[in-house]
């Protein structure tokens, strides 16, 4: 990747004249780029799709921007869907089809590149450097990485990961993949190493530790407790015992990413002005609500003898509550980002890794809360709602005259949440290589109001649930299930069905387009070892 800082300062100023015909509001520079990512949030979860639990930050985004109807999760579980939204290509690109998910694995960005051919999968950090963005990343991660145990051997088995030498970190991580910064939970607060990490070194949570195997301790499953601001669960440590920081508590994940995500607009804000600069900044927050465990802490500022901003209990459940408090780290960040008068030259784009929780683990405080609307199934479902998804984007003062996207602007466009990387590539117009963000498609236009809602982003999309063991492809409202033998199962009509409750498979009227779109489905999500399969989407490139 080029790296002249020479040419990152060219770019910038030229692409402070390309970017005035982006819009007819005139605009001076590229804006800073945040985007934030929620686990399990559903299709109907929020106060903007219908429900109760209050999300209003999060709805001002839709109110001052554009909220899509029809925007999908590359997968319908979180591994899989982390490793598109980073890098435009389909979870199976890297021959991983199923995601990196815990450190015992290697990185995904590295596995394989292409399958067949050397390389590796450039990721939107990279992107964004190139365009001479200072980039960081906060929360959840599931990419793989290398640990080791006190031997320096790499460690590839989970069952062993509670040998895991603390104090070599972890490398081939974001550090290797565009991030200047990051601060994160390797395999979020649910699996294995339950620890902070930073820059690739183990942080411990109390800063006066020492960073290495001495502030750990073995967990099984079961609450602990921790601190006076909420009780910390272990739900996934499985049949061995887990290691972790001695001082883990999950009720404080949400608290410590989000003010670590405030502090780096902080610093950044402060050394451009000290330094004299200008330079933007990608800021990637992938939280850990509202995944399991529920632990929401008392208090959201931190200090549960002074409860500001209550969390626990504060809408009857602990799943709503988790919700809540989603929404509480969203209204910091933007809080954080008009304080330092960036707000509205800011591009914040909000969505989640898959479809909405089952209702076995949801305990909503209201019991009229849908978190799936008119949706079939849930997480990890090849129906729609098992990656049907928010999808928000504002930019602008939420103001018409002063907004880039439209305030309270609605799209019915077909998208993938991985779209937003060949946005990126619009936005700081690079070109594209044919083999990265393979189906990935500029939202940009979209956002602008320059693509008519009829002219579709996509021509077809490929859905996947959530280990790929079934697929499908969406074509216009049509949808076809393919399943783990390449059978094709069942066919729905999405304009007249969304609730996918009429198999079409066996009507002979569809008999062609059956076998058309079982056809293509199989071209490009092959997954056979001596096959690269197509892009599904054109690369972009600056005319």
């Amino acid at each position: 990747m080029k790296s002249s800082l020479q040419y990152k300062i060219l770019l910038l100023i030229s692409l402070s004249f390309s970017l005035n015909a982006i819009s007819q509001k005139k605009i001076d520079k590229l804006p800073n780029v945040v985007f934030i990512l929620a686990d399990d949030v559903g299709y109907a979860d929020l106060g903007i799709d219908g429900g109760t639990v209050p999300t209003p930050n999060i709805d001002s985004l839709a109110m001052q921007g554009m909220r899509f109807t029809d925007a999908h999760s590359p997968a319908a579980l979180c591994a899989p869907s982390r490793f598109s939204l980073l890098t435009g290509s389909y979870p199976y690109r890297n021959g991983r089809p199923g995601g990196s998910w815990d450190v015992n694995n290697s990185s995904g960005f590295s596995f394989n590149g292409d399958r067949t051919k050397a390389g590796r999968h450039i990721t939107v950090g990279e992107i964004m450097q190139d365009a001479g963005y200072k980039t960081a990343f906060f929360g959840k991660m599931h990419l793989g990485g290398n640990v080791y145990n006190e031997k320096g051997e790499v460690i590839r088995q989970k069952n062993k990961l509670n040998t895991m030498d603390y104090s070599r970190g972890v490398d081939d991580a974001l550090s290797n993949h565009g991030f200047d910064y990051w601060l994160g939970l390797l395999s979020g607060i649910q699996h294995e190493p339950y620890a902070y990490f930073e820059n690739g070194k183990y942080r411990p949570a109390d800063l006066s530790s020492p960073a290495t195997n001495e502030s750990t301790r073995l967990l099984k499953n079961g609450f602990y407790r921790v601190s006076d601001n909420g009780l910390s669960e272990i739900v996934e440590a499985g049949n061995v015992p887990a290691r972790g920081d001695v001082n883990y508590d999950s009720s404080q994940a949400g608290i410590i990413l989000t003010n670590g995500a405030v502090e780096f607009i902080d610093h950044h804000v402060k050394e451009n002005e000290d330094k004299g600069k200008d330079q933007p900044f990608l800021l990637y927050f992938a939280s850990q609500a509202i995944h399991v465990p529920h632990t929401p802490p008392f208090d959201f500022d931190g200090d549960p003898e002074t409860i500001d901003e209550q969390v626990y209990g504060k809408t009857g459940a602990v799943t709503s509550d988790m919700l809540y408090e989603l929404d509480l780290q969203v209204g910091k960040i933007i809080e954080k980002l008009k304080e330092e008068g960036i707000l509205e030259n800011t591009l914040i784009i909000f969505t989640s890794d898959n479809g909405a929780l089952w209702p076995r683990v949801t305990h909503y405080g209201d019991p009229s809360h849908d978190n799936n609307g008119p949706l079939r199934d849930y997480k990890a479902s090849i129906y729609e709602g098992g990656h049907r998804v928010p999808f928000i984007a504002k930019w602008g003062d939420g103001t018409e005259a002063g907004s880039v996207i439209k305030p309270g602007s609605v799209s019915d466009q077909l998208i993938v949440g991985h779209d937003w990387v060949a946005t990126m590539y619009e936005l700081t117009q690079q070109n594209m290589e044919e083999d990265q963000a393979k189906d990935s498609a500029s939202l940009l236009p979209i956002l602008t109001g320059k693509q008519p809602e009829n002219e579709p982003l996509h021509e077809f999309v490929l859905y996947q649930a959530g280990f790929a063991f079934d697929g499908a492809i969406r074509e216009g409202d049509l949808v076809l299930m393919v399943d783990r033998e390449n059978q094709a199962t069942e066919l729905y009509d999405l304009s007249t069905d969304l609730g996918q409750e009429n198999n079409l498979i066996d009507k002979p009227e569809y008999g062609e387009t059956v076998k058309r779109l079982k056809a293509k489905f199989l071209k490009y999500n092959d997954h056979d070892i001596e096959t690269i399969e197509p892009r599904t989407t054109t690369a972009f490139k600056v005319n």
